[in-house]
């Protein structure tokens, strides 16, 4: 009896100890899944920053309504408690939104399955609405379902990053850092040769943009039919990005003025033709409030280019 006692306190204490050794794993970083209420999936995205003891976050929400698509970025209250982590919206700190949007606001409670790279985040949901005259209106319960999602695929990290507040978060720089050292080994041939290419081919010039802003973000997607196109972008001679698959998702780049200067040249670079020739896409470039959208096509002899002047 004894022994079967001894055998039960010991049990006790692995279960009552086990959540407090999970979470000696890091849970910051990127996080993409979806809340589901009824049969309903919305997709969503959550960033946690900061340590155990001082967490914090941003979600993203993003719903289609009349098949204009509406995302909505919340600051996050984040708290660690035994066996679980509680989440609370906070501040709507940007919208698209195409109607008003309401005062409701999400609670969740989460629990870690798996380690590291495999870790997922689930558990259940509940909105309130915020607005006292209208207290039942938007009150539902559901499931959220998240798995770590890589930084450079995050579109909430990208949007963060437009608004100037992706270098504030913790685990950033150090992953910033892991990620450039792992791109420069893996496309030193690749950027020597296609910047060697690029200089073979005919260039055209299709657009001048005046640009005033600190920076410009550049937004690539496909011109159409998903076809497998896909390009580099080479700004100076320089390739800023390497490779892109060219989808109706936006691969996004944020470009310095400082890297530009007064004037300079960002070729789109076509690295195969597509299953569609020529290989074509829309380029986007957000200055400011100031949007320019241009259509650009290249094929193996020729490229597209953009000239970058700053506005005096």
């Amino acid at each position: 009896m004894d022994k079967c006692f001894s055998l039960g306190v010991r049990c006790f204490w692995i279960l009552y100890l086990l959540p407090l050794a999970s979470f000696a794993q890091d849970i910051t970083g990127a996080w993409s899944g979806f809340l589901q209420v009824n049969d309903t999936k919305v997709p969503y995205e959550l960033v946690i920053s900061g340590d155990k003891k001082n967490l914090s976050g941003y979600s993203m929400l993003t719903f289609t309504i009349d098949g204009v698509e509406n995302v909505g970025v919340k600051t996050v209250e984040i708290k660690i408690k035994r066996a679980s982590i509680a989440i609370e919206d906070d501040e709507l700190i940007y919208d698209n939104y195409s109607t008003p949007s309401r005062r409701v606001k999400l609670y969740g409670t989460l629990v870690w399955v798996g380690r590291d790279s495999n870790m997922t985040l689930a558990g259940t949901l509940a909105t309130r609405s915020m607005d006292m005259r209208a207290l039942n209106e938007n009150n539902f319960k559901g499931t959220i379902k998240l798995q770590r999602k890589p930084l450079s695929r995050s579109n909430l990290i990208s949007k963060l990053d437009e608004m100037g507040l992706a270098d504030k978060l913790s685990f950033m720089h150090l992953a910033v850092k892991k990620e450039t050292v792992a791109t420069q080994v893996k496309e030193k041939e690749v950027v020597i040769k296609s910047s060697t290419e690029v200089v073979k081919r005919e260039t055209e010039i299709i657009r001048t943009v005046l640009f005033k802003s600190d920076s410009l973000v550049l937004s690539l997607y496909d011109n159409g039919e998903i076809d497998g196109d896909t390009v580099s972008l080479v700004l100076n001679g320089n390739i800023i990005l390497s490779r892109q698959g060219l989808t109706d998702k936006a691969i996004r780049k944020t470009i310095a003025a400082s890297d530009i200067g007064d004037s300079s040249r960002l070729v789109l670079y076509a690295e195969n033709l597509g299953r569609i020739p020529p290989n074509s896409g829309l380029l986007i470039l957000q200055d400011g409030n100031e949007r320019y959208q241009i259509r650009f096509s290249g094929d193996l002899q020729k490229n597209a280019a953009v000239i970058l002047r700053r506005r005096h």
